[in-house]
């Protein structure tokens, strides 16, 4: 994948963010290289996983 395409994807995927009122933020690590921030938000919880190798992290978003 081009490096353009996956920093727009990226992008893409943090905009969901906008305008959702952050309540509370937990860090976790997962495996040696990654980590996990939850943000839990109004419309819900963001886990958003970053690896020390990705581009980009990984934004998955959980509704209550």
């Amino acid at each position: 994948m081009k490096l353009d395409k996956k920093i727009e994807e990226c992008q893409e995927t943090f905009s969901k963010l906008m305008g959702k009122k952050v309540l509370d933020i937990k860090f976790k690590t997962h495996n040696h290289d990654c980590w996990r921030i939850h943000l839990v938000t109004d419309k819900g919880e963001f886990v958003m996983t970053f690896c020390k190798d990705w581009l980009c992290p990984e934004v998955e978003h959980r509704t209550h």
